[in-house]
C-alpha cells in the first residue's frame, strides 16, 4: 500500500474546512440584507448574528485539535508509519471531524456536539499513540 492514501482523508478534512467559508459568506450576506447585521460587525466579530457566528465557530475549530491531526499524519507519511491502522484512525477521526461540523452549522446542540468532539479526540489521540508506538519501535 502506497504511503501516500493517508493523505486522503487529510484532503477530504482541508477541503470541508474551506468548504464552510461558502455558508459563512452565505450567512452574513443574509444577515446585512435582512438588517440583522451591518458589514463592520464582521470586522471583529464582536456583533455576528448567531446563523454566521455558528459557522465561523465550526472553521475556527478546525484550527484547533485538527492541527494535530494533520501533523501526524504528515509525521506517519514522512517517517514511513502510514500503517493501515494510522490510516483507518484518520480516516475515523475524519468522518467524526466532518459530524461534529455537521452538528455545529445545524442545529448546534452541545447534547450531540460533545460526545461526537469527544469520540474524535479519543481518536486523535489513539493515533497519537500508535504513531508514537511506531517511532519508538522503529
Amino acid at each position: 500500500m502506497s504511503q501516500t492514501v493517508i493523505f486522503w482523508p487529510v484532503a477530504v478534512m482541508a477541503l470541508v474546512t474551506l468548504f464552510l467559508n461558502v455558508p459563512m459568506f452565505r450567512a452574513r450576506v443574509a444577515a446585512t440584507k435582512s438588517g440583522k447585521a451591518k458589514t463592520s460587525d464582521f470586522r471583529l466579530r464582536t456583533a455576528e448574528p448567531d446563523e454566521s457566528a455558528k459557522i465561523v465557530n465550526a472553521i475556527t475549530n478546525q484550527y484547533e485539535t485538527p492541527v494535530l491531526y494533520y501533523a501526524a499524519c504528515i509525521i506517519a507519511f514522512v517517517t514511513g508509519n502510514a500503517t493501515v491502522l494510522v490510516i483507518a484512525l484518520a480516516w475515523l477521526y475524519g468522518i467524526l471531524k466532518i459530524a461534529h461540523i455537521g452538528i455545529f452549522v445545524t442545529s448546534n446542540r452541545l447534547r450531540w456536539r460533545m460526545p461526537v468532539f469527544s469520540l474524535a479526540l479519543l481518536v486523535l489521540f489513539i493515533m497519537w499513540l500508535v504513531l508514537a508506538f511506531l517511532l519508538i519501535s522503529g
